[in-house]
């Protein structure tokens, strides 16, 4: 017993140091105010000013699921266009939205409807049921913030801040990735008491140079889960800051084409 003490020893100081398993994780930088954070999280616009991507996007609409490249446009302002393929990558299903407006096109059902951009509406296709401009958001690996009373605490067990925001009847929690002051979005929830309305996850940030030789950074993956429903997007290629013209968010649907069942 007492010739492995000193193995056990040995192995009592590896465990401690920094890196391993239960080791304690301290910031690299000056411990931040809350409203860093959201300055942070609100200077995307400026970081990444547009989307050009393609994905494979996978819904579940309780036990209906469909698996479908999805080519995405997004700027701010609401601004999105969401292109379904088939396999042999015909359209299946187009949407446009300038923020304000929206017209979608299903080739399959050979139906079209236009209205106004509402959650509802621009979520007929990717169905993230947010205001056009927070799907813009979700989309470039970022959250929608509640305004409201915030608090940050640090969890350094992983080396990530969190944010607590709060403002009646509403609470929300965004994890970020503390590391090297990066503050990626990892996950962020939005609660209603004890219910979620909703939860966005974001995984495998990398970056990618912008046209006027600035980085930004983005998601490998996204996930956006509402009451049991989920999108899961696994990003193949992301351009940002690309100008995109404001054609690309129009949409005319051909003249003849009936209402979509279940349009506005």
């Amino acid at each position: 017993m007492s010739a492995c003490r000193p193995l056990l020893l040995a192995l009592l100081g590896l465990a401690l140091l920094p890196g391993c398993p239960g080791a304690s994780a301290q910031r690299s930088y000056p411990p931040p105010d809350p409203s860093d954070i959201v300055a942070h999280l609100t200077s995307l616009r400026e970081r990444a000013p547009t989307l050009n991507a393609d994905t494979k996007t996978d819904v579940r609409l309780g036990s209906e699921r469909v698996n479908v490249t999805v080519m995405m446009l997004a700027a701010w302002g609401g601004k999105l266009r969401f292109q379904a393929l088939d396999p042999n990558n015909a359209m299946a299903a187009d949407l446009a939205s300038d923020g304000e407006r929206y017209c979608f096109i299903d080739v399959h059902g050979q139906c079209a409807e236009c209205g106004e951009a509402t959650p509802e509406s621009v979520a007929r296709l990717v169905r993230i049921p947010l205001e056009p401009d927070q799907v813009v958001e979700v989309l470039l690996g970022s959250t929608p913030v509640l305004e409201g009373t915030a608090k940050l605490s640090w969890d350094a067990s992983n080396g990530r801040e969190i944010l607590d925001i709060a403002r009646e009847p509403h609470t929300q929690r965004i994890i970020l990735d503390g590391r090297d002051k990066r503050w990626d979005v990892l996950e962020s929830e939005l609660r209603e008491g004890d219910k979620s309305l909703w939860k966005i996850r974001h995984k495998d940030f990398h970056e990618v140079r912008t046209p006027d030789g600035k980085t930004a950074r983005v998601p490998g993956a996204s996930l956006f889960e509402q009451a049991g429903d989920t999108v899961r997007i696994t990003w193949k290629n992301q351009r940002i800051g690309e100008p995109l013209e404001e054609s690309k968010f129009k949409l005319t649907p051909q003249a003849g084409l009936p209402p979509c069942p279940g349009s506005q």
